[in-house]
């Protein structure tokens, strides 16, 4: 089922270990907009609800976490089908194998958002879901 034939868009984030609390400006966020959010507390986890739902939206915060970075590698594995259309990655320093990720990483569309603008970032790929979401229904 697509994105666009289902009335709530789902997403999965993987915050940075630091955010302890539960209710994270992105998920506060994401909720705001009528998403359905679930938050993975590891890799690991992530992966298990990428692979248990369609997902629409995957937002991994790698800032100063190279745990999280297991997500990028892992989500490869995934069948294409299982795979998020859109992925938002947060971090403090774009490198090599993020460029290379976003190549690899077909079909989601992969969106690098350097601190401290990626809320910014991350409002744009929404808008952008929502006017395909949108175009799609008045067709």
């Amino acid at each position: 089922m697509t994105s666009q034939l289902r009335s709530t868009l789902r997403a999965v984030i993987l915050p940075s270990p630091e955010s302890h609390a539960h209710d994270t400006p992105t998920r506060r966020l994401l909720g705001e907009l009528g998403m359905e959010v679930a938050r993975a507390d590891t890799a690991d986890h992530a992966m298990e609800l990428l692979g248990a739902e369609h997902t629409d939206l995957l937002v991994v915060d790698l800032t100063n976490n190279n745990a999280n970075r297991l997500l990028i590698d892992s989500m490869l594995d995934l069948p294409e089908s299982k795979r998020p259309v859109q992925v938002a990655i947060f971090t403090d320093a774009s490198d090599a194998r993020l460029r290379e990720f976003r190549r690899e990483a077909a079909p989601s569309e992969v969106h690098v958002f350097l601190r401290p603008l990626h809320m910014h970032g991350l409002l744009n790929v929404l808008r952008r879901m929502e006017r395909g979401r949108t175009q799609t229904a008045g067709a």
